[in-house]
């Protein structure tokens, strides 16, 4: 799957959960993705990077969750799905851990918001934990000179159903790459396209920027606007106002400093 057929916010963490499963660092994919600037084919958005020098903005929400992401191609679903991440906040930091087919090993990503770092923590099936602290980057993506501000739809719909304690509304969504349903816990008070935005950018984001609405997406489910490819993922195991604190914790690990390098691409 690639960044844009998983773009739109609801189906934004299917997208980090991705990267985990290739076993390849949010840093890895940047980097691939700068070295593909100005070689996208015609019609297809670009792709940028750049140090993020955004202005600190906390996080309103405290907790964590768990994503169950299953995947579809052509009816049928793929051989490594579903796949898991666990996913962590506090005003201050944002962590994804993809949960490894090997118990004896992890990757986890963490968000320093307000000094702007990433760090990239990996524990082998030795157990031997090492690290590596970058600058926080931001990945832009701009349009493809043919999205109009009405390729982009989200409906705030009537429905509501009960999910884990929650009265979730569901919300439908489209652009020309897909579209959706989404049941979202709107009690509870998760800006998450503003923690996202800590990593993307561009005016693809703005796009889905303009929905406006908070909370936590308890399912949803995206298609490709083709058929052959489907998303359906569901959140579980949802704690609010408590998170454990070691998630962002890099104590144990033996991690490179890499702050004073450049920035791939300068």
């Amino acid at each position: 799957m690639t960044l844009l057929r998983l773009f739109p916010s609801f189906v934004l963490p299917a997208l980090l959960l991705s990267i985990g499963t290739q076993a390849q660092s949010l840093q890895d994919m940047m980097n691939k993705a700068m070295q593909k600037q100005g070689q996208q084919p015609a019609g297809e958005a670009t792709v940028t990077i750049e140090e993020n020098k955004d202005p600190f903005v906390p996080l309103t929400f405290t907790g964590s969750y768990r994503m169950e992401v299953h995947t579809f191609k052509n009816g049928k679903e793929e051989k490594d799905s579903p796949n898991n991440i666990r996913m962590a906040f506090n005003p201050d930091h944002m962590a994804m851990v993809p949960v490894s087919k090997d118990p004896k090993e992890e990757m986890r990503m963490v968000f320093d918001l307000r000094n702007k770092h990433t760090y990239t923590l990996i524990t082998d099936n030795k157990g031997e934990r090492t690290g590596i602290k970058m600058k926080m980057m931001k990945v832009n993506v701009e349009g493809d000179g043919k999205t109009t501000d009405n390729d982009t739809k989200v409906v705030r719909t009537n429905e509501t159903k009960v999910i884990e304690g929650h009265t979730c509304r569901k919300y439908t969504y489209s652009d020309k790459e897909g579209s959706g349903e989404a049941w979202i816990a709107e009690d509870l008070d998760f800006d998450m396209m503003g923690a996202f935005r800590q990593m993307v950018g561009g005016k693809k984001m703005e796009d889905w920027q303009r929905m406006g609405t908070t909370g936590v997406v308890m399912e949803n489910t995206w298609t490709s606007a083709d058929g052959k490819e489907k998303v359906v993922m569901y959140t579980r195991d949802l704690v609010v106002g408590k998170v454990d604190e070691a998630i962002f914790s890099t104590k144990g690990y033996e991690v490179q400093d890499m702050t004073a390098f450049p920035m791939p691409g300068q």
